[in-house]
């Protein structure tokens, strides 16, 4: 029932939907990855969420393979069970990132659905609250013409919003030297038909 988690973190699996469709089952990746191990219970103290309600997203996790048992331990006549995050989840967000984004072939619906994955951690950890975080959404009336105009808007768009960031990278580059800081930020915009 424990299925391992697909080789390569840019193939859209139904599963990551599924696991990170809850928040607090993000909450519990949040946790599991910032730490070695931990049981429902002190998930459940952590997490402020009664035990039978963590103890069931826990199982999710892991009958998804996010998760797995680590150890068990025996705690006045019960035995307690620790997890831990699968080693796959370990690969750095903005390596994942940025591979999903330099992929030209991917199709729209596989980006929304990796992006998906993005927008729930970063609600779960508040990153709409940044002062930089911006929303935005309007529904248009366009005939043939207007879509293919709105979607040559969109490719400069991306490919200004790649000149910005390799202007940051050279100056994260000068600051420090070895290229690492900065924020990683996704900038998302859809253009999708909601008819027919």
């Amino acid at each position: 029932m424990n299925q391992p988690l697909p080789e390569s973190p840019d193939v859209v699996d139904a599963r990551v939907v599924k696991a990170l469709s809850h928040p607090t089952r993000v909450r519990i990746l949040e946790l599991l990855q910032a730490r070695e191990l931990a049981s429902p219970v002190e998930l459940s103290s952590e997490l402020d969420i009664p035990l039978g309600t963590v103890s069931y997203h826990v199982r999710r996790l892991e009958q998804l393979g996010f998760i797995e048992l680590a150890t068990r331990t025996q705690r006045r006549g019960a035995i307690e069970h620790h997890y831990r995050a699968r080693a796959a989840l370990d690969q750095p967000r903005r390596r994942r990132r940025r591979r999903a984004a330099s992929e030209d072939g991917a199709a729209p619906g596989e980006v929304a659905a990796r992006l998906l994955d993005d927008a729930h951690g970063a609600l779960a950890r508040g990153g709409f609250d940044a002062v930089e975080a911006r929303a935005d959404s309007r529904a248009l009336r366009l005939d043939e013409r207007g879509c293919r105009q709105a979607r040559a808007l969109l490719e400069r768009w991306a490919a200004r919003l790649e000149a910005v960031e390799l202007s940051s990278a050279r100056r994260i580059a000068r600051a420090n030297g070895n290229g690492n800081g900065g924020r990683t930020s996704t900038a998302v915009v859809l253009l999708f038909p909601l008819d027919d």
